[in-house]
Protein backbone atom coordinates (compact mmCIF):
# COMPACT_ATOMS: atom_id res chain seq x y z
CA UNK A 1 0.00 0.00 0.00
CA UNK A 2 3.17 2.33 0.84
CA UNK A 3 4.18 1.89 -2.91
CA UNK A 4 0.78 2.58 -4.22
CA UNK A 5 0.41 5.34 -2.47
CA UNK A 6 3.85 6.77 -3.29
CA UNK A 7 3.02 5.90 -7.15
CA UNK A 8 -0.14 8.35 -6.37
CA UNK A 9 2.16 11.01 -5.18
CA UNK A 10 4.48 10.77 -7.87
CA UNK A 11 1.74 11.77 -10.65
CA UNK A 12 0.66 14.10 -8.21
CA UNK A 13 3.75 15.55 -7.72
CA UNK A 14 5.90 14.49 -10.54
CA UNK A 15 5.76 17.02 -12.72
CA UNK A 16 9.83 17.95 -12.23
CA UNK A 17 13.07 15.82 -10.65
CA UNK A 18 13.03 16.92 -7.00
CA UNK A 19 17.01 16.77 -7.49
CA UNK A 20 17.97 18.63 -10.76
CA UNK A 21 14.20 20.57 -12.02
CA UNK A 22 13.99 19.09 -15.17
CA UNK A 23 9.81 17.55 -15.93
CA UNK A 24 9.41 14.29 -15.62
CA UNK A 25 9.75 11.48 -12.65
CA UNK A 26 10.24 12.54 -9.39
CA UNK A 27 14.09 11.79 -9.42
CA UNK A 28 14.81 11.12 -12.69
CA UNK A 29 16.87 8.67 -14.09
CA UNK A 30 20.21 10.51 -14.53
CA UNK A 31 19.94 11.68 -10.94
CA UNK A 32 19.44 8.40 -9.87
CA UNK A 33 22.37 7.23 -11.39
CA UNK A 34 24.05 9.68 -9.34
CA UNK A 35 23.35 7.49 -6.78
CA UNK A 36 24.22 4.13 -7.20
CA UNK A 37 27.95 4.57 -6.16
CA UNK A 38 27.66 1.96 -3.19
CA UNK A 39 27.99 2.65 0.55
CA UNK A 40 30.97 5.34 1.97
CA UNK A 41 32.39 4.94 4.88
CA UNK A 42 33.53 8.49 6.66
CA UNK A 43 37.77 8.45 7.22
CA UNK A 44 38.06 9.39 10.14
CA UNK A 45 34.89 9.17 11.60
CA UNK A 46 33.45 13.09 11.93
CA UNK A 47 35.70 15.13 15.05
CA UNK A 48 32.60 15.67 16.85
CA UNK A 49 32.11 11.37 17.29
CA UNK A 50 35.73 11.62 19.22
CA UNK A 51 38.76 9.12 19.41
CA UNK A 52 37.59 5.41 19.20
CA UNK A 53 34.21 6.58 17.81
CA UNK A 54 31.73 3.72 15.53
CA UNK A 55 32.04 4.21 12.34
CA UNK A 56 29.85 6.26 10.18
CA UNK A 57 28.20 5.19 6.70
CA UNK A 58 26.33 6.82 4.15
CA UNK A 59 24.35 5.73 1.32
CA UNK A 60 25.72 8.40 -1.13
CA UNK A 61 27.77 11.83 -0.76
CA UNK A 62 25.51 15.00 -0.26
CA UNK A 63 26.60 16.64 -3.57
CA UNK A 64 24.81 17.01 -6.02
CA UNK A 65 21.80 14.85 -5.63
CA UNK A 66 21.09 13.30 -2.08
CA UNK A 67 20.76 16.38 -0.01
CA UNK A 68 18.82 17.77 -2.60
CA UNK A 69 16.14 15.19 -1.66
CA UNK A 70 16.84 15.43 1.75
CA UNK A 71 15.38 18.81 1.74
CA UNK A 72 12.68 18.10 -0.14
CA UNK A 73 11.87 15.58 1.74
CA UNK A 74 12.06 17.23 5.18
CA UNK A 75 11.43 20.98 4.31
CA UNK A 76 8.59 20.82 1.35
CA UNK A 77 6.42 17.90 2.33
CA UNK A 78 7.86 15.50 -0.57
CA UNK A 79 7.43 12.92 1.29
CA UNK A 80 7.20 10.39 -1.89
CA UNK A 81 10.95 11.15 -1.70
CA UNK A 82 11.15 8.51 1.19
CA UNK A 83 11.66 5.84 -0.95
CA UNK A 84 15.23 6.61 -2.66
CA UNK A 85 15.95 8.41 0.67
CA UNK A 86 15.34 4.60 2.36
CA UNK A 87 17.27 2.89 -0.60
CA UNK A 88 20.32 5.00 0.51
CA UNK A 89 19.93 4.92 4.23
CA UNK A 90 19.15 1.18 3.91
CA UNK A 91 22.42 0.54 2.14
CA UNK A 92 24.64 2.50 4.94
CA UNK A 93 22.68 0.59 7.63
CA UNK A 94 23.32 -2.39 5.81
CA UNK A 95 27.36 -1.80 5.45
CA UNK A 96 27.21 -1.28 9.22
CA UNK A 97 25.78 -4.31 10.27
CA UNK A 98 28.05 -6.71 7.70
CA UNK A 99 31.42 -4.20 8.90
CA UNK A 100 30.40 -5.29 12.72
CA UNK A 101 29.59 -9.32 11.84
CA UNK A 102 26.22 -8.71 13.25
CA UNK A 103 23.04 -10.41 11.26
CA UNK A 104 20.19 -7.58 10.85
CA UNK A 105 17.92 -9.47 12.83
CA UNK A 106 19.82 -9.19 16.07
CA UNK A 107 20.45 -5.31 15.36
CA UNK A 108 17.98 -2.33 17.09
CA UNK A 109 17.88 0.58 14.35
CA UNK A 110 17.69 3.69 16.52
CA UNK A 111 16.82 6.96 14.81
CA UNK A 112 18.21 10.41 16.20
CA UNK A 113 15.19 12.03 18.00
CA UNK A 114 13.71 15.21 15.88
CA UNK A 115 13.29 17.99 17.78
CA UNK A 116 9.73 17.84 18.97
CA UNK A 117 9.18 21.69 17.61
CA UNK A 118 10.51 21.39 14.56
CA UNK A 119 8.50 18.55 13.65
CA UNK A 120 5.12 19.91 14.40
CA UNK A 121 6.42 22.55 12.10
CA UNK A 122 7.28 20.16 9.32
CA UNK A 123 4.27 17.79 10.02
CA UNK A 124 6.16 14.92 10.40
CA UNK A 125 9.46 13.69 12.39
CA UNK A 126 11.47 12.50 9.39
CA UNK A 127 13.98 10.49 10.31
CA UNK A 128 11.76 8.40 12.27
CA UNK A 129 9.84 8.05 9.44
CA UNK A 130 12.75 6.82 7.44
CA UNK A 131 13.74 4.77 9.88
CA UNK A 132 10.68 2.56 10.24
CA UNK A 133 11.26 2.26 6.52
CA UNK A 134 14.97 1.33 6.68
CA UNK A 135 13.58 -1.09 9.20
CA UNK A 136 11.54 -2.83 6.86
CA UNK A 137 13.63 -3.25 3.94
CA UNK A 138 16.63 -4.15 5.49
CA UNK A 139 15.20 -6.59 8.82
CA UNK A 140 16.53 -4.54 11.55
CA UNK A 141 14.81 -3.44 14.09
CA UNK A 142 13.29 -0.41 14.96
CA UNK A 143 13.05 1.21 18.42
CA UNK A 144 12.89 5.29 19.42
CA UNK A 145 15.12 4.84 22.02
CA UNK A 146 15.98 8.54 22.56
CA UNK A 147 13.80 11.30 23.24
CA UNK A 148 14.78 15.00 23.07
CA UNK A 149 15.54 16.14 26.89
CA UNK A 150 15.59 19.79 25.66
CA UNK A 151 16.03 21.97 22.36
CA UNK A 152 19.54 22.22 20.32
CA UNK A 153 19.93 26.12 19.53
CA UNK A 154 19.98 26.73 15.53
CA UNK A 155 23.56 25.81 14.46
CA UNK A 156 23.48 27.54 11.44
CA UNK A 157 27.00 29.34 11.28
CA UNK A 158 29.02 27.02 14.28
CA UNK A 159 31.88 25.53 13.62
CA UNK A 160 32.38 21.51 15.05
CA UNK A 161 33.35 22.55 18.48
CA UNK A 162 30.46 25.02 18.47
CA UNK A 163 27.75 22.05 17.22
CA UNK A 164 28.99 19.77 19.62
CA UNK A 165 28.63 22.27 22.66
CA UNK A 166 24.88 22.89 21.26
CA UNK A 167 24.21 19.66 20.90
CA UNK A 168 25.29 18.55 24.78
CA UNK A 169 22.61 17.11 26.93
CA UNK A 170 19.34 17.39 24.62
CA UNK A 171 19.05 13.79 24.45
CA UNK A 172 17.98 10.84 26.86
CA UNK A 173 16.91 7.17 26.53
CA UNK A 174 13.15 7.42 27.02
CA UNK A 175 11.68 5.72 29.99
CA UNK A 176 8.75 3.50 28.70
CA UNK A 177 7.47 1.33 26.34
CA UNK A 178 9.55 1.57 22.82
CA UNK A 179 11.67 3.77 23.96
CA UNK A 180 13.04 2.44 26.46
CA UNK A 181 16.64 2.03 26.79
CA UNK A 182 17.26 -1.44 25.86
CA UNK A 183 19.35 -3.68 27.65
CA UNK A 184 23.22 -3.40 28.28
CA UNK A 185 25.19 -4.97 24.93
CA UNK A 186 22.18 -4.80 23.18
CA UNK A 187 23.50 -4.19 19.36
CA UNK A 188 22.78 -0.62 18.06
CA UNK A 189 23.02 0.94 14.74
CA UNK A 190 21.93 5.11 14.86
CA UNK A 191 20.12 6.45 12.07
CA UNK A 192 19.94 10.04 10.77
CA UNK A 193 19.75 11.81 7.51
CA UNK A 194 22.70 13.59 7.09
CA UNK A 195 25.86 13.64 8.80
CA UNK A 196 28.17 17.01 8.73
CA UNK A 197 30.26 17.58 11.37
CA UNK A 198 28.77 14.28 13.52
CA UNK A 199 27.80 16.79 16.50
CA UNK A 200 24.38 15.42 16.15
CA UNK A 201 25.28 11.80 15.98
CA UNK A 202 28.18 12.03 18.72
CA UNK A 203 25.51 13.19 21.89
CA UNK A 204 23.12 9.91 20.53
CA UNK A 205 26.11 7.50 20.39
CA UNK A 206 27.19 9.30 23.58
CA UNK A 207 23.59 8.59 25.61
CA UNK A 208 23.25 5.00 24.13
CA UNK A 209 26.63 3.87 25.27
CA UNK A 210 26.57 5.66 28.28
CA UNK A 211 23.50 3.19 29.04
CA UNK A 212 25.29 0.32 27.99
CA UNK A 213 24.10 -0.66 24.43
CA UNK A 214 27.24 -1.61 21.74
CA UNK A 215 26.63 0.62 19.21
CA UNK A 216 28.29 -0.84 15.60
CA UNK A 217 28.05 1.68 13.76
CA UNK A 218 26.39 4.88 12.50
CA UNK A 219 24.55 5.16 9.53
CA UNK A 220 22.84 7.88 7.10
CA UNK A 221 21.38 8.57 3.38
CA UNK A 222 23.92 11.09 2.96
CA UNK A 223 27.69 12.41 4.14
CA UNK A 224 28.52 16.05 3.33
CA UNK A 225 32.02 15.56 2.27
CA UNK A 226 33.90 13.00 0.28
CA UNK A 227 37.17 14.20 1.11
CA UNK A 228 37.90 12.05 4.37
CA UNK A 229 36.27 9.09 2.68
CA UNK A 230 36.34 5.65 0.69
CA UNK A 231 33.66 3.80 -1.55
CA UNK A 232 33.44 0.22 -0.08
CA UNK A 233 31.04 -2.09 -1.75
CA UNK A 234 28.37 -3.90 -0.43
CA UNK A 235 25.09 -4.96 0.00
CA UNK A 236 22.19 -2.71 -1.24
Amino acid sequence: MTELADAGLDLLLGSRCAACGRPGAVLCRRCRAELEAGPLERRPPPPGLGPGAPPVWSGAPYRPVAGRLVIAYKDRGAWTLRRPLTELAARAALAAVDASGRRPGEVLLVPVPADPQRARERGIDHTASLARAVARRTGMRYRPVLVRSRSAPDQVGLDSRGRRSAQAGTMTPGRRGARRAPPPGTAVVVLDDVVTTGATMAEAVRVLSRAGADVLGCATAAQTSLRASRKRGGRK
